[in-house]
């Protein structure tokens, strides 16, 4: 069966490339997505039949580093929130509902700060907050390091390790390990199980082609952010799972804290991906309530 949607590729104002996928309907609402980390645009396709039923516009963005979009060797949120901002422009959205998932979510909120006069409503769907800060001090502690290193200035010392962790995890690795290592613990509780894995494999091979777009998510967000929330202007809901360990509601109430009116949501006994994956026609019905 073929895929739904279709692939597209803009040049941005400063000539990098940024690759997205565009589905649901196409007089829709506009929302753009920024799928968690690892992940390509293929992800914002799980979404597409919820946008169709919602009367829903979906675009989903490969941010810098994977698949086609071109390598930004930078750890900033707000200049993927500035990127997201001209690819609306390029779209013609005048007003636009961002919406974030997981390693997503500081992308979508930076990019709900890049463009106040445009973005009509933010959802934060299991999205990432500053773990070192929110998440247990002994946790990941090679990771800690390398983001000594940033927090040191240097960037390329971070860059290179953060590359040779990745490189070194999935070497040797299927695709199907891979896929496995990502869904391990998780009741996928929703339909299509067998679909969503094979659109899992379709993304990380997209994602191991080019690591540097995992590479870049862990940085930005690793890192000290170079957005404040409490610029934050949109309609926000957040949408975090009773039982996910991966971001925990913690994350969420620290969105909350920061966000002027923002709406916390918890899915009782849901764990990451149900929250990230299982619920967008809820998502979905919300948004367009926020933008009208």
């Amino acid at each position: 069966m073929a895929s739904p949607g279709h692939d597209v590729s803009h040049v941005l104002p400063d000539g990098r490339i940024i690759e997205y996928w565009e589905g649901g309907d196409a007089d829709g609402v506009g929302v753009i997505y920024h799928p968690g980390t690892p992940s390509t645009r293929v992800m914002g396709r799980w979404g597409h039949d919820a946008a169709v039923a919602a009367g829903v516009r979906l675009v989903s963005v490969s941010r810098p580093g994977y698949g086609g979009s071109t390598t930004l060797r930078t750890a900033s949120l707000s200049a993927v929130g500035r990127d997201t901002a001209a690819l609306a422009n390029h779209l013609g959205f005048n007003g636009y509902a961002v919406v974030g998932c997981s390693g997503g979510g500081p992308f979508a909120a930076a990019t709900a700060i890049a463009d106040p006069d445009h973005v009509l409503a933010l959802v934060v769907v299991g999205g990432i907050g500053p773990w070192r800060v929110l998440d247990d001090p002994s946790s990941i502690p090679e990771e800690r390091e390398v983001l000594r290193l940033l927090d040191e200035g240097d960037l390329s010392g971070a860059w290179d390790a953060t590359r040779f962790q990745w490189e070194r995890d999935f070497e040797g690795v299927t695709l199907e390990d891979a896929v496995d290592e990502i869904l391990a613990g998780e009741a996928i509780s929703f339909a299509g199980e067998r679909d969503y894995r094979r659109l899992w494999i379709e993304n990380v091979r997209e994602v191991l082609a080019n690591v540097d777009g995992g590479v870049r998510d862990n940085l930005a967000w690793g890192g000290a952010w170079d957005v404040d929330l409490h610029d934050v202007a949109a309609p926000t809901m957040l949408w975090y799972g009773e039982d996910d360990d991966r971001c925990p509601i913690a994350h969420g109430r620290w969105y909350s804290g920061r966000i002027a009116g923002a709406e916390l949501i918890v899915l009782s006994g849901a764990q990451h991906m149900e929250v990230v994956d299982g619920h967008w026609p809820e998502v979905f019905a919300r948004l367009i309530r926020a933008c009208t």
